[in-house]
């Protein structure tokens, strides 16, 4: 197993009386994350904040190889072991991804790894969907055509189809995407998040017609 830093943003202390739960919470994911993927060294921030996740209590970012960035809110009630665990476990997805095709700048590459992450988080962690991976089909429905049509461009608009705006739901991309690799899974129950880790974007684009 490859090596875990983890260094905290704390010389004014907002984290000293969460510290210690909150570095066992992410070693042992990382631990339980490791019998599933050989992951590479990797450095995560954690810091406090009050951007966070609406019943969570914390945020994950996966910007680049080798680096995530945790904001948890330590007065937040919401935080606990598992939802951190689990929102750790997301980004670990991301982080080993990062070290073959990347997250992606398209909106097919980002649908596809947001959904592997979701899978991988619950094949780590246990337990249901969170949220936001839950939209009901009739909700996802109308923008399958839109997403085939910009699954190829750059240029498009991450936070409306991820966060909503105009006539998109919040959240559609993220359980659109996870919808996408169900229906993959489903095709090749052999696979897991774990063991497409590396699968380009274009292998999950035809499943968009199965949703």
């Amino acid at each position: 197993m490859h090596s875990l830093e983890l260094h905290f943003i704390n010389a004014r202390q907002p984290l000293s009386a969460k510290q210690h739960e909150i570095s066992t919470a992410l070693q042992h994911t990382w631990q339980l994350a490791n019998t599933q993927l050989d992951f590479n060294a990797l450095d995560v921030v954690v810091k406090a904040g009050q951007f966070v996740l609406e019943g969570k209590g914390c945020l994950g970012y996966t910007p680049e190889q080798g680096l995530v960035y945790l904001t948890v809110d330590p007065q937040s009630r919401d935080l606990t072991q598992e939802s951190l665990s689990r929102m750790f476990a997301h980004e670990l997805h991301h982080a080993a991804r990062w070290d073959g095709p990347g997250y992606g700048r398209t909106l097919g590459e980002a649908l596809v790894s947001e959904g592997l992450a979701g899978h991988f988080s619950l094949d780590v962690c246990g337990g249901e969907p969170e949220p936001w991976e839950t939209l009901e089909s009739a909700m996802l429905s109308p923008f399958i055509n839109r997403a085939l049509e910009q699954w190829s461009q750059p240029w498009y608009d991450h936070n409306a189809w991820f966060f909503g705006s105009g006539d998109m739901p919040r959240w559609c991309g993220y359980s659109l995407g996870f919808a996408l690799v169900k229906a993959f899974l489903r095709e090749h129950p052999q696979l897991n998040a774990a063991s497409l880790v590396f699968t380009e974007a274009e292998d999950f684009r035809g499943f968009l017609m199965h949703l």
